[in-house]
């Protein structure tokens, strides 16, 4: 079960973390912006990637934690730290935001990892993203069923059923998991 819900958690999590890359590389065209410091930039990019670094770090934790190899949660920190490298190149942030978000986002991301009573975190945003899987499900269900309509191409409408599976699959075995950490806490 390790195994299934570290591999749904991360296919979650960089399904949603191209979603919402996605979107910021739209709002890049506007021309209209909102005057903001580079802090308050730093402060809001950061709180906005940090439910996705919680809910990726829990699931390459999951899958280190079933090879047994500490490497494969450094290799996977590393990853999704270039990760996000990569894309705040390519955005209009300022360089604060462009060098700090990434180290700050996956240094919290990995909190519950070094702080065990943090724990409970990752099962919240591997819950939260099967709501949230639910909920694009069911507001994407018309461009679906509906043949006249469609996504924007095909990768993202790959991209919605990828992130809605997953977060589905992760949020239930996340919920199956705590259930069954009070079942037995409750008859030992």
């Amino acid at each position: 079960m390790v195994i299934l819900r570290g591999t749904a958690r991360v296919i979650a999590a960089a399904a949603g973390l191209l979603l919402a890359y996605g979107i910021i590389f739209a709002l890049e065209g506007m021309t209209t912006r909102i005057p903001v410091t580079a802090v308050g930039e730093l402060a809001t990019v950061t709180l906005w990637t940090t439910p996705w670094m919680l809910f990726f770090c829990s699931g390459i934790e999951d899958l280190a934690t079933f090879t047994r190899k500490d490497y494969v949660l450094w290799l996977g920190a590393i990853a999704v730290l270039v990760f996000l490298y990569y894309f705040d190149w390519h955005t209009t942030m300022s360089s604060l935001t462009k060098a700090a978000m990434p180290p700050l986002a996956v240094g919290l991301g990995l909190m519950p990892h070094f702080v065990r009573r943090l724990r409970f975190l990752s099962d919240l945003a591997s819950i939260a993203a099967g709501m949230l899987g639910a909920y694009v499900l069911y507001i994407t269900m018309n461009s679906v069923l509906v043949p006249t309509s469609h996504f924007a191409t095909k990768f993202i409408g790959a991209l919605y059923v990828t992130f809605i599976l997953a977060g589905i699959v992760s949020g239930l075995l996340s919920i199956l998991d705590v259930y069954h950490r009070l079942s037995h806490r409750s008859y030992a």
